[in-house]
């Protein structure tokens, strides 16, 4: 994910009219994981029927999604890091087997365009070099930059599907199907969560790191690199989902 580092951009330079490009094809492995995220729910919803497991749906107002977004380059002091979330739009599922971790599954999404950029609130707890509270000019300069370079237009939604879960409680693994601007990477998701009891809410922490260049996005850049945002993004997960008896529906384009 690109958004700027908050720097004034430097005049277009007349060229004439441009063509508008082609719009791409979704890759495979995006149409696959779609399909994936659409169907598994209803599996899951069968099987809880079938008394063989629990299905959790996410609790969006109790969910933290974060994203952090780094600055860099030689003149990286000029810009800024960014806090970037998605937890009160997110939606997604959780499903549990009676026993063990097997056929657990998880799946969640969200829409770029409903992502909220560096409220001051997250910026202050964070401290330290996302301290600074910016301007509402430097959010919404920031904001247009990040969707142009996600081509958000196109590719308005990122999910995330379980492929597997490995290990078990209270660090179970979960290795999930990204897909984010058109493109579908498996990257490791290590979680501490304990199995609820009862009619209790499942609760589960987890971080990743994924690189923006690894979904074909460009990281942005200005001054030739002299002021940039680092490829690597750091995703933080703190969920709560309850149980459920039907299924949310995951976000489409």
């Amino acid at each position: 994910m690109a958004p700027a580092v908050s720097a004034a951009p430097a005049a277009p330079v007349s060229a004439g009219p441009a063509l508008p490009p082609a719009p791409a094809a979704p890759s495979p492995a995006a149409t696959t994981a779609k399909a994936a995220a659409s169907a598994a729910c209803g599996q899951w919803l069968r099987l809880q029927q079938a008394g063989e497991g629990r299905l959790y749906g996410l609790d969006g107002a109790q969910t933290t999604l974060r994203i952090l977004v780094y600055r860099g380059g030689r003149l990286a002091s000029l810009g800024h890091n960014h806090v970037i979330a998605a937890e009160q739009h997110a939606v997604g599922q959780i499903y549990l087997p009676k026993d063990g971790l097997a056929n657990a599954g998880a799946e969640l999404g969200f829409r770029l365009d409903q992502l909220v950029l560096d409220a001051p609130a997250w910026r202050t707890a964070m401290g330290g070099d996302f301290a600074k509270i910016l301007s509402e000019a430097d959010i919404a300069g920031t904001r247009a930059n990040m969707l142009k370079a996600l081509d958000a237009a196109q590719f308005p939604v990122v999910t995330a599907v379980t492929r597997t879960v490995e290990g078990g409680w209270p660090r179970p693994v979960l290795k999930l199907d990204i897909t984010l601007h058109g493109q579908t990477r498996t990257l490791d998701l290590p979680v501490e969560s304990s199995r609820p009891e009862g009619d209790q809410p499942l609760r589960a922490r987890g971080r990743l790191v994924l690189r923006q260049t690894d979904f074909g996005i460009q990281p942005f850049t200005v001054l030739g690199g002299l002021l940039a945002i680092q490829d690597p993004l750091v995703v933080e997960l703190d969920l709560t989902a309850r149980p459920a008896a039907s299924c949310q529906p995951m976000p489409s384009a």
